[in-house]
């Protein structure tokens, strides 16, 4: 199925808002697949305050970013200037994952494998906390009443429904578990690998990966769907970029 890796030119110089390709694609040859995959329009590059992304997701009109440093913070950033509209610690330390429900904050706390839920508004407020038996949570997502993390000590995907009653659980391919960030946008399913530099997109079916995208740094993490655009983290560098995934024409 796949051609090994393929380089592409960047173009457009390093304008932001023109059509940029990204460095690489690994997938599918041939014209059509060149046409459809090959490049991501970047719309914005935003500077974030953290440097040590855990994870993102979007809610409310906002970004919300876990950060792995120090005190562990949530913040919650306006997703047009990269500023810091909110932050705040929790009670349990430093989050791995994060996700929302459209109306409840979940974050993910790795070392003791429990997910507690916050109220958004008007602050960040814990509410309860759910075990999940897992190790290493480190990318998860809410789609249609279920829950999905990936757990990156077994590279496993674990299904929970809203009771956080367990369900279904899918392996990734070998080489494929370093995964920062988990999420749903323009019905696929996307994630960021940290170690290798990939955006990962996944088959519906089983989380298989069917293309890998290289980025634009080198340690992508946190991902966030507003909708419309894919925001992407870059762990190191205090840097998300506001990516459109659309087919390019």
């Amino acid at each position: 199925m796949r051609e090994g890796r393929r380089k592409l030119e960047l173009v457009g110089a390093a304008a932001l808002g023109a059509a940029l390709l990204v460095s690489c694609a690994e997938g599918p040859s041939g014209p059509e697949a060149k046409k459809r995959f090959s490049h991501f329009k970047i719309v914005q590059k935003l500077k974030v305050p953290s440097r040590a992304i855990a994870d993102m997701t979007y809610a409310k009109g906002h970004i919300w970013l876990a950060d792995e440093d120090g005190a562990g913070l949530v913040y919650r950033i306006d997703p047009t200037t990269g500023s810091v509209v909110s932050s705040a610690g929790t009670s349990y330390g430093t989050p791995s994952a994060i996700c929302s429900d459209g109306t409840y904050l979940y974050v993910a706390h790795g070392a003791t494998g429990y997910v507690w839920r916050h109220r958004l508004e008007p602050r960040l407020e814990e509410l309860a906390s759910f075990p999940t038996g897992l190790a290493d949570v480190r990318g998860m997502y809410f789609y249609e009443g279920t829950f999905y993390l990936f757990d990156q000590a077994t590279a496993g995907v674990y299904e929970f429904d809203k009771n956080w009653s367990p369900g279904r659980t899918w392996r990734v391919g070998e080489g494929e578990e370093f995964i920062r960030g988990m999420t749903r946008a323009d019905g696929r399913v996307w994630s960021a690998d940290w170690r290798n530099g990939w955006l990962n997109r996944h088959r519906k079916a089983n989380f298989d990966v069917d293309w890998k995208f290289c980025t634009l740094g080198q340690h992508p993490a946190g991902l966030a769907w507003d909708g419309a655009y894919l925001f992407l983290g870059e762990l190191g560098a205090g840097e998300v970029y506001k990516l459109d995934i659309r087919p390019a024409d």
